[in-house]
């Protein structure tokens, strides 16, 4: 990837792969980037920049395993 776009940034952002260990059946075993405290508090702000539906779009985004929640 070349360029971010918003999008991409939000589903980093969301993604909880960054701050857990997902269920093997979903994941490769990692080491998280970020501890729990820090992704919840990051998360915080995300409905308040973007707005609770965007918001939740781009979650259920993120889940379904898309990489991009633009």
């Amino acid at each position: 990837m070349s360029e971010w776009t918003p999008g991409d940034v939000n589903a980093m952002v969301i993604n909880p792969f960054y701050a857990i260990q997902i269920a093997p059946s979903l994941a490769e075993p990692h080491e998280p980037m970020v501890s729990e405290d820090q992704w919840v508090a990051a998360k915080l702000k995300v409905p308040e920049e973007i707005g609770a539906e965007a918001y939740l779009r781009s979650m259920l985004s993120v889940l379904k395993g898309n990489l991009s929640a633009s």
